[in-house]
């Protein structure tokens, strides 16, 4: 499978290739792949850096995340060189596959909105883990790929339902059956990113997108998340779901601040409380 800290800089526990950085600047943590010399290839050791960066951002009380690539490439996938470097056993194969699993499912599942901020490659792992994340935003000259079929392996990350939620299920068949690369314009225009933007300037636009959301209320942000993950079947779930976060968030500090910033014609200020 190819799934393959004042609050200033902060980073997690080294992985064993230092794979992975966290830095925290102000509400905004940023988790960066970290190996650009291999245009980001994932290793075993780089999805247990992503895990321990998203635990990092939780207990830093982070509004939002965003999830990028060091160098030239967001991540190329699979490190091929790697795994031509000898044969595993089986239980290394199945420990190798659920940890991509794991990591993905943690992007996906975090309190927080996570943004993929993308240029070069996201392609195989790469292009899974961009598309955990709640939010893509694409330079437009980069591309994604789900190459899986064409190499003899399989996809992974949750990308079987993730794809389609974003795309329809018939264009996630093309994708996927057919290995295609997918530009910025046309991930674009089907959905399978959210914005599209000059190189030069996706840093601002992140950053923007990003600043934007950490603005708002944290607590109705993830209850929003929460739910539109869970993606209930049955509409009186939903409807229970949602008063019972209405009321959690009526009894909360940024409820009112809410309403008083409202009356006195101001932007609030949320505490997330």
């Amino acid at each position: 499978m190819d799934c393959t800290d004042g609050r200033g800089v902060d980073t997690v526990e080294p992985t064993a290739t230092d794979a992975v950085e966290y830095d925290l600047d102000g509400d905004v943590a940023t988790v960066t792949l970290t190996r650009p010399d291999r245009l980001n290839a994932v290793t075993k050791e780089l999805y247990t850096g992503v895990m321990g960066a998203l635990e990092q951002a939780s207990v830093d009380e982070a509004r939002v995340i965003v999830l990028q690539g060091a160098g030239r490439a967001f991540c190329v996938g699979a490190d091929m060189k790697a795994h031509g470097e000898r044969e595993r056993t089986a239980a290394e194969k199945r420990e190798y596959a659920w940890a991509a699993q794991r990591a993905c499912r943690a992007v996906q599942t975090h309190e927080r909105p996570v943004i993929a901020k993308v240029q070069g490659y996201a392609i195989g792992a790469g292009a899974e883990l961009a598309l955990s994340a709640d939010l893509i935003v694409m330079a437009d000259d980069a591309e994604m790929r789900f190459p899986e079929a064409g190499i003899g392996t399989y996809v992974g990350g949750g990308v079987t339902y993730r794809l389609p939620e974003r795309v329809g299920t018939a264009t996630a068949k093309r994708l996927l059956l057919t290995a295609a690369s997918v530009g910025g314009d046309e991930a674009a225009e089907i959905g399978l990113v959210d914005e599209t933007v000059p190189p030069t300037d996706l840093n601002d636009a992140v950053a923007d997108l990003a600043g934007e959301i950490a603005g708002n209320a944290p607590i109705p942000v993830a209850f929003a998340k929460e739910h539109l993950n869970r993606r209930a079947d049955d509409p009186e779930l939903a409807l229970t779901a949602e008063v019972d976060a209405l009321l959690t968030c009526m009894e909360t500090d940024d409820w009112q601040e809410g309403v008083d910033a409202f009356a006195e014609d101001r932007e609030p200020i949320f505490e997330g409380q």
